[in-house]
């Protein structure tokens, strides 16, 4: 009967995250050129896989592709912001 309670929690807690949402702001830019820096940042990534071999070998993986975009924007003063 425990475990029951344990899934049922899990499985709320999985529902209650996945309904939050978030965008990205930046303190002078408008949103119209986050697609701009975000196609940037994402061509950057693809050139140093394309030069590096490192980087080659995780060039499959979704995640890390998108924390290294996420990092770029990061570094051009892009923020991500929970909706509420």
């Amino acid at each position: 009967m425990r475990w029951g309670y344990v899934v049922l929690l899990l499985l709320m807690a999985t529902v209650w995250v996945s309904c939050s949402s978030t965008r990205w702001v930046h303190p002078t830019k408008k949103e119209e050129h986050l697609t701009y820096d975000w196609n940037k940042c994402e061509r950057d990534w693809i050139n140093l896989q394309a030069t590096s071999s490192g980087a080659a070998g995780i060039a499959d993986n979704a995640t890390i592709t998108r924390q290294r975009i996420a990092r770029c924007l990061q570094k051009q003063g892009w923020r991500q912001i929970e909706d509420e």
